[in-house]
Order: C-alpha cells, then sequence, then structure tokens
C-alpha cells in the first residue's frame, strides 16, 4: 500500500478522537457560562488542531527513522494534551 493512502487511512481515524473526544468533555461537563463553555470549545478545537499537526510532524519524521513504537506512542500522548488545555483554563475560568 502507498504511503500517502495509509498515512490518511491513520489521519482518518484518528482526526475524529483527537478533535471530538475534548469537545465532549467541554460539554458534558463543566458549569461554566454559555459564553465560557463557546470559548473552551474553541481554545479546545484550535488546541487540537496543533497538537495534532505537531504529532504528525513527529510521527512521520520517527517513522521515517524507523521508530515505529515511539510514533505510535506520541499519537497517544498527543490525544492527551487538549483535555490538559481544558483543565488550566477551566483553572482561569473559576479562579482557582
Amino acid at each position: 500500500m502507498d504511503d500517502a493512502i495509509a498515512w490518511i487511512i491513520i489521519v482518518g481515524f484518528y482526526a475524529p478522537l483527537h478533535y471530538l473526544l475534548p469537545l465532549l468533555v467541554v460539554f458534558i461537563t463543566g458549569r461554566e457560562s454559555e459564553r465560557a463553555r463557546r470559548d473552551l470549545m474553541r481554545r479546545a478545537l484550535i488546541d487540537s488542531t496543533l497538537s495534532m499537526l505537531v504529532a504528525f510532524a513527529i510521527v512521520i519524521t520517527l517513522t521515517r527513522l524507523g521508530h515505529m513504537l515511539p510514533a505510535m506512542l506520541m499519537l497517544l500522548v498527543s490525544m492527551l494534551y487538549p483535555f490538559l488545555r481544558i483543565w488550566l483554563h477551566r483553572r482561569e475560568i473559576t479562579g482557582s
């Protein structure tokens, strides 16, 4: 299989998890106002996009060097970054 097709398939399965899980957490949890929740959702989308772009740049580099396990671990760890940012933004909003 062509490398480009394999990466498209990987992104196709990875992106929905990377975007939808943080948005779901923001939507379901928290007691912020509607405006604060909307801001958190916008920030979560931005954080998800940036972390996904950085993660895939690192992952593609690692796989070309033949380090598949660290590359897959990088994808897993990068999924946690938007949740960390949600937690930090919520602390800013609540002031605690």
